[in-house]
C-alpha cells in the first residue's frame, strides 16, 4: 500500500482531500486494488465525495460525512450506503468497509480505518460536526433567483 496523502486547503474555501489505497472485496475472488479519493469541502459540509479508480476507470459516490464519522466505531447507514469497522486480519491494521449500492448488487470497498479516521478529524477541524448548517451560504445560493418564480 502507498502512504496516505492528505491535502488541506483553506483558500478560498476549506477543503480536505485524502488519497489512499483501497480494495474491492469480491465473493470467491482476490480483492481488487483500487485508488481511493475522499474529498470534503465546507461549501457542501454534510457530504464526502468518494472516487474509486482502477486502471483509469472511475466511479464516484457522495456519502454523508456523518455516516463515515459513525462508522469508525459501529455499523451505520441506510439504503444504498452502509459503512462499518472491521478488525485487521493477521496483523493488518483495523479496516473500514463501505457498501455502495443495493445489497443484492453492491460493491464493498475496504481501506484502513485509522487513515480515514485521521482524515475525518481534519474535516472536523474545518467544519465541526453539528455546525454544518452555519457554513452553508444561503444568500449566495439564492442570489439571482427572482421573486417572480
Amino acid at each position: 500500500m502507498s502512504e496516505p496523502l492528505t491535502h488541506v486547503s483553506v483558500h478560498p474555501h476549506r477543503t480536505a482531500t485524502l488519497l489512499h489505497d483501497a480494495v474491492l472485496l469480491r465473493d470467491g475472488l482476490r480483492p481488487l486494488p483500487l485508488g481511493l479519493e475522499l474529498h470534503y469541502t465546507s461549501l457542501d459540509p454534510f457530504a464526502v465525495r468518494v472516487t474509486l479508480e482502477v486502471e483509469g476507470a472511475q466511479v464516484r459516490w457522495v456519502l454523508s460525512r456523518e455516516t463515515l464519522l459513525l462508522a469508525r466505531s459501529r455499523r451505520t447507514g441506510t439504503g444504498e450506503v452502509a459503512a462499518w469497522p472491521v478488525p485487521g486480519a493477521a496483523g493488518a491494521p483495523p479496516a473500514l468497509r463501505i457498501r455502495l449500492g443495493p445489497v443484492d448488487g453492491c460493491a464493498v470497498v475496504e481501506t484502513e480505518r485509522d487513515v480515514v479516521s485521521e482524515w475525518l478529524d481534519v474535516t472536523a477541524r474545518l467544519v465541526p460536526p453539528g455546525e454544518e448548517s452555519s457554513h452553508i451560504d444561503w444568500d449566495g445560493f439564492l442570489t439571482g433567483l427572482s421573486d417572480d418564480a
